[in-house]
């Protein structure tokens, strides 16, 4: 018994009447204090601060002599010492009573742990005696009796250690057999558990004809060991965990064909199942797994895309995506991967599950028969079968009772069983058709099997290809599968169906995206041309060079110090795309129209050069190509009557003005797409369609121009009509130059810049009609008026003999000039000095305004040699400098700054 600690400890107090003693003389000493009386132990806490103080007061107290104190000290001070030692006596007392309180208990337990010991003892004593005398008592067994009845013992042991191994066997498989199924080594589980099985016969035989019975032996194995029997009922219900679990593990289609023929005899043996079930089995299980991977992926799918249906873009070009559906949307390399890693899967699970069944079922060659077979051929066999290249199995299957006992806790301890148990093998017959599949049998399971796979790849294949929205992805994922095939290992036929089975699933989704990408462009193309309509509210740009090509484009600025790579290509390529727009003569509007089917053709275009430099292709892309070429023609044939029916809608509408400048608009579009836009070069067209679609664009130009013309020349002879009559000298009146100077601009406006032959034409043309409607229409007024008319027509002479007499006849003008001199040189008329060098005069002074309506330079220039700067710069020479020009058009006064700015000569 532990004691509490203290300072003081039981000797020094000796007993309870030393206790009395000393409180008796702490007693008595009030009056007397002695220092040996008050020497007490410092060590208690609740008494220190009194300890320290009457300690003091002793000190202060040692060796005074009463007679002394009360000779020196008077009565007041005599009283004040006795209160001071009385109050330090009570002090002392008051500690000895907490002291002597706290040691006490501990004496008292003290005593009761030394009585308990003291009572221990004496019965360990006792018993000592006991046995001594138990031993002396016991009487010597004779030689004889003690020499007969060793053998007797011996024997008897023997049978129990044997009894023992068998039971230590049961006690030790439930946990054996965990660890074999945990580890998915259900052959090696069902080993262990038929041995436990004969085991626990062995253990239960209770026949007295027996000789070798327990019974025998002199043990009654039931009666004395009902272990057994719980134990093996707990045994027992292995059996039904083993076949459940291999017949789930026949799912996983990463195993081995030795682990799944492990797998597949373990259903043979312990549920004693023909081969030919097994293989039922086996397939229907591959079966489920098909249909769990299919059924995950497509969630997962799902999931990705909560409507079911992907966003499909224009081919992986996207055209007018809101960047809000951008990030929302998948990153494609992402669904890329996840389609590629399905499907390989997939088929992964197809050919596995057939070249594992042909392993494991089929003969390889005449001389090694099926692994199935050649594991029960082992197991039948009573002594074990020479090896040689052709017999030898893998460890995993080469089982036998010995290594499953050895792998059994306490292994040693089994070499007590019999040898009968030691040599246990589970019982095949191999002649029975149990245990064997035939090959005809084995070749229809697998080509029903795969045709059935097959089917299911096939519609994973097209729902899980609708995920993907380019033809890049899709051939990735064809280039993949081929490759994959190349590896299978499957046999030609099987590889001649998937292949097929692949490439109708990639043609339809190739087909379907480049069918979307066409729809797309149509209808964005159709949503432009609305924009067109009288009910639209959008305003045509103009294709004057001025607005167009001579409109300087905004430098980007540059990034930011360290700044990569990336950070310079993006405004680079943003500013050289702008350049080269405004170098062809596109405005934004034009180009942003005329993009919506260049991208969607390039987009086709950049498909089909992949596609096609894989040359074991050339049949899948001619059935690509037969398949796509029905839609691209109707596309060509609606951009056609689409542009047609808009331009019909503007030729109707009343605002004049606004529906030329979209017809303008569509004469551009027109002409871009049939002449410089590689529209129909990409789009795939033969050059029968190709022709078709340039003519009808042709025509369609054409009639808009026609209108356009009448626009014109409606509006030039009004101004001229319209304009007040003042009397020149020479030259051209201001209303003549001011409807030329209209008819420039307008054919400017065209903006075919970019085609001079049709520019050409069309000047040439719209002078003709000018001319022949200024002849038509001109009034026959005062003479003063008929002077100015024939300065005008004069002027036109000289305009129209510029042009070759083959591309412009101005016959009626020379009629009108005629008639006009004879008229002026009448005695009423003021006869012209020369009208004739005045309006070539004039021509040289406005060939700049006008030179829409003169020809190209180059026809001119051709016929001059030794041309210098200013001659190629003025086609139709440089005027005289010291003659008097008389301007045509009102100009404005001229501002007093403009004589101070400097001009470079060069």
């Amino acid at each position: 018994m532990a004691r509490r600690p203290s300072t003081v400890s039981v000797a020094s107090f000796g007993s309870i009447k030393g206790l009395t003693e000393l409180s008796h003389l702490t007693s008595v000493s009030t009056f007397a204090p002695s220092p040996s009386a008050l020497k007490f132990p410092r060590s208690v806490p609740s008494t220190h601060s009194s300890s320290v103080q009457s300690t003091r007061v002793q000190d202060e107290t040692v060796g005074i002599d009463p007679d002394e104190l009360f000779a020196k000290c008077t009565i007041p001070e005599v009283k004040a010492k006795q209160v001071q030692l009385r109050s330090d006596a009570e002090a002392k007392q008051e500690e000895l009573r907490v002291m002597v309180g706290e040691r006490y208990r501990d004496l008292l337990r003290a005593s009761t742990s030394i009585i308990s010991m003291s009572k221990s003892a004496k019965r360990v004593q006792e018993a000592f005696q006991e046995t001594k005398d138990a031993i002396t008592s016991r009487q010597q067994p004779s030689r004889e009796d003690r020499t007969s009845n060793v053998g007797k013992e011996d024997s008897h042991l023997q049978t129990l250690q044997v009894l023992s191994a068998h039971i230590k066997l049961l006690l030790d498989t439930p946990e054996h057999l965990w660890r074999l199924i945990e580890r998915e080594k259900y052959f090696h589980a069902t080993w262990l558990f038929m041995l436990a099985r004969v085991v626990h016969r062995t253990l239960s035989r209770d026949d007295d004809q027996d000789e070798d019975s327990w019974l025998n032996q002199g043990v009654n194995v039931v009666e004395q060991f009902p272990l057994i029997q719980r134990q093996w009922e707990t045994i027992s219900h292995f059996r039904s965990q083993i076949v459940h679990r291999a017949t789930l593990s026949l799912r996983t289609h990463e195993k081995s064909p030795e682990d799944t023929c492990a797998t597949i005899l373990t259903l043979h043996i312990l549920e004693s199942k023909p081969l030919t079930d097994t293989l039922t089995t086996y397939l229907s299980q591959r079966t489920r797994t098909m249909h769990t991977l299919v059924s995950k992926n497509s969630s997962i799918m799902t999931t990705a895309f909560p409507n079911g249906v992907p966003t499909t873009q224009t081919n992986g070009h996207p055209l007018g995506v809101s960047k809000l559906s951008q990030s929302k949307r998948i990153p494609s390399n992402d669904k890329l991967q996840e389609v590629k890693s399905s499907l390989l899967i997939l088929v992964e699970v197809i050919s596995r599950t057939v070249n594992c069944a042909r392993n494991v079922f089929q003969s390889q060659r005449p001389t090694q028969p099926a692994l199935a077979i050649r594991v029960l051929e082992q197991i039948h066999t009573e002594s074990p079968a020479v090896s040689g290249p052709e017999t030898t199995l893998p460890s995993e299957l080469a089982l036998s009772t010995q290594t499953i006992l050895s792998g059994l806790p306490s292994s040693s301890y089994f070499t007590l069983l019999p040898a009968g148990i030691r040599s246990y093998k589970p019982y095949v017959e191999l002649s029975s058709a149990s245990s064997s599949v035939p090959g005809h049998f084995l070749e229809d399971k697998l080509r029903t099997w795969f045709d059935q796979s097959c089917s299911i790849l096939r519609d994973s294949l097209d729902r899980w290809l609708l995920e993907l929205d380019s033809v890049k992805s899709v051939w990735n994922i064809r280039s993949s599968l081929r490759n994959w095939l190349l590896t299978s290992g499957l046999v030609k036929t099987e590889q001649t169906a998937l292949d097929a089975l692949l490439e109708e699933a990639v043609r339809k989704r190739i087909t379907a995206i480049w069918t979307d990408t066409i729809h797309r462009a149509k209808e964005l193309f159709l949503k432009a041309l609305s924009s067109l309509t009288p009910s639209s509210e959008v305003v045509t740009e103009e294709f004057s060079p001025l607005n167009s090509i001579y409109v300087p484009q905004s430098v980007p600025p540059p990034p930011l110090t360290g700044s990569g790579p990336s950070a310079y290509e993006l405004p680079y390529q943003t500013y050289r795309t702008a350049l080269q727009s405004q170098l062809r003569g596109r405005t934004p509007r034009l180009q942003t129209f005329l993009n919506i089917l260049e991208e969607s053709a390039a987009s086709l275009q950049k498909d089909y050069s992949r596609i096609s430099l894989d040359q074991s292709s050339k049949r899948l892309v001619r059935n690509l190509v037969e398949a796509y070429l029905p839609e691209a023609k109707a596309f060509c044939s609606m951009i056609a009557d689409a542009l047609t029916s808009t331009t019909d809608e503007l030729m109707n509408q009343s605002d004049t003005a606004k529906a030329m400048r979209n017809m303008t608009f569509l004469s551009r579009v027109a002409v871009e797409i049939s002449m410089t836009s590689p529209f129909l070069h990409n789009i795939g067209c033969d050059e029968v369609v190709a022709l078709q679609f340039r003519d009808k664009t042709g025509l369609l130009f054409n009639r808009i121009i026609n209108r356009w013309k009448e626009h014109a020349i409606s509006s030039a002879i009004s101004v001229y009509d319209d304009a007040k009559f003042y009397l020149t000298l020479s030259g051209p009146s201001p209303a003549l130059m001011e409807s030329l100077h209209a008819l420039s601009t307008s054919l400017h406006s065209l903006g075919l810049t970019h085609h001079p032959s049709q520019l050409t034409g069309i000047a040439s043309s719209l002078l003709s009609l000018f001319i022949d409607t200024f002849t038509r229409d001109v009034p026959n007024s005062d003479t003063g008026r008929n002077v100015q008319i024939l300065n005008d027509a004069t002027f036109l002479r000289c305009l129209a003999s510029a042009w070759p007499s083959e591309a412009l006849e101005a016959s009626s003008l020379n009629k009108l000039v005629a008639a006009l001199q004879s008229e002026v040189q009448s005695p009423e008329g003021h006869p012209q000095s020369d009208p004739e060098q005045a309006a070539k005069e004039y021509l040289m002074r406005t060939q700049m305004l006008l030179s829409a309506l003169l020809p190209p330079s180059s026809s001119v220039q051709a016929a001059k040699e030794g041309a210098d700067k200013m001659s190629a710069l003025l086609t139709y020479d440089v005027p005289g400098a010291d003659t008097t020009f008389l301007s045509a058009v009102r100009l404005v006064k001229v501002s007093t700054r403009f004589p101070l700015l400097l001009v470079e000569t060069r």
